[in-house]
């Protein structure tokens, strides 16, 4: 019923601590790491399933500049 997150934000670590009442769909973890986009990880500490939320696969740039 409780859940710890630590995630990068792009500028430093953020660590998110939430009780959470009710149903808790866990993600599958994969070698240590569970890849949630910023919604699925809004929709899994408001308690809901995290899986009706698409991940959008971003391609990273080649080269910068």
């Amino acid at each position: 019923d409780r859940v710890k997150i630590l995630t990068w934000d792009g500028s430093g670590l953020v660590l998110y601590y939430k009780r959470i009442e009710g149903q808790f769909t866990w993600p599958p973890i994969k070698e240590g790491v569970i890849p949630l986009s910023h919604a699925q990880l809004s929709v899994l500490l408001d308690g809901s399933d995290w899986k009706r939320v698409p991940m959008r696969v971003v391609d990273q740039p080649a080269r910068a500049g």
